[in-house]
C-alpha cells in the first residue's frame, strides 16, 4: 500500500511539473499536537499521545481540489501496574501512518481554512517491560481520516495556524486484546506555501 501511496504522489509531482500550470498551488506544513485515542480501555495509561507529522498538499490553480499526502506518528508512554518485589510494569506504544487524500484551500485575504480527508494506513507498537522481561506488539490497519482548521499566510510563504485531525474505521489487536488506533487530535501548524 506505502508503494502506491508513493507512486501516486510522484505522479502528481509530475503532472504538476510537466504541465503549463507550473502555476501550481500548495503548502507544506508541520503540525504538532495532542492526540486522543478513542479506544481508552486498550490504549490505557498511554491513550494521550504527543504527535508531530507533515501534510503536503498541492495542485494546479485550476483544480478544486488538491491532492494531499501526509505523515504522523504519536507515542507516550506509561506504567501498567508496580508490584511490591517485581516492581514497574512500562508500557511504550506508538502509532504512525501515512495518508492520502484530497483538500480543499481557500483563500481569505491572508486566511487559508482548509477541509480535508481520505485514507489512512496506520501502524500501531506496543512494548511492556518489566524485571522480568520485554515483550512487543504490532499490528496495522487502515482507515478515515477528516481534518481541517485555518493558517494564516504571512508574508509570501510563511504559514502559521491551527488543525484538528480524526481517524476512525481502523481494527488493532495488541498482546491479543482487539480494539482500533482511532482518535481526535489537535494541534498547531507551521509551514510554508506557495502562490
Amino acid at each position: 500500500m506505502r508503494h502506491v501511496l508513493a507512486s501516486v504522489v510522484v505522479l502528481g509531482f509530475a503532472i504538476l511539473i510537466s504541465s503549463p500550470c507550473a502555476y501550481a498551488d500548495g503548502d507544506v506544513n508541520f503540525g504538532f499536537g495532542s492526540r486522543a485515542m478513542d479506544d481508552e480501555d486498550s490504549w490505557e495509561p498511554t491513550e494521550d499521545q504527543d504527535v508531530f507529522g507533515v501534510t503536503a498538499d498541492f495542485g494546479a490553480r485550476t483544480w478544486p481540489l488538491h491532492m494531499a499526502v501526509s505523515y504522523y506518528s504519536s507515542s507516550d508512554e506509561g506504567q501498567l501496574a508496580n508490584f511490591p518485589v517485581l516492581g514497574p510494569v512500562d508500557l511504550d506504544s506508538e502509532v504512525s501512518e501515512m495518508s492520502l487524500g484530497v483538500h480543499k484551500v481557500w483563500t481569505v485575504k491572508n486566511a487559508r481554512p482548509f477541509l480535508g480527508g481520505g485514507v489512512t494506513f496506520v501502524d500501531a507498537e506496543a512494548d511492556v517491560e518489566s524485571v522480568l522481561g520485554q515483550a512487543d506488539d504490532d499490528d496495522s490497519s487502515t482507515g478515515a481520516y477528516l481534518e481541517g482548521g485555518i493558517f494564516w499566510r504571512l508574508g509570501e510563504a510563511f504559514n502559521l495556524g491551527l488543525q484538528g485531525r480524526f481517524v476512525q474505521g481502523t481494527d488493532i489487536t495488541l498482546f491479543d486484546v482487539e480494539g482500533d488506533a482511532d482518535y481526535f487530535q489537535i494541534g498547531a501548524l507551521i509551514g510554508f506555501g506557495w502562490k
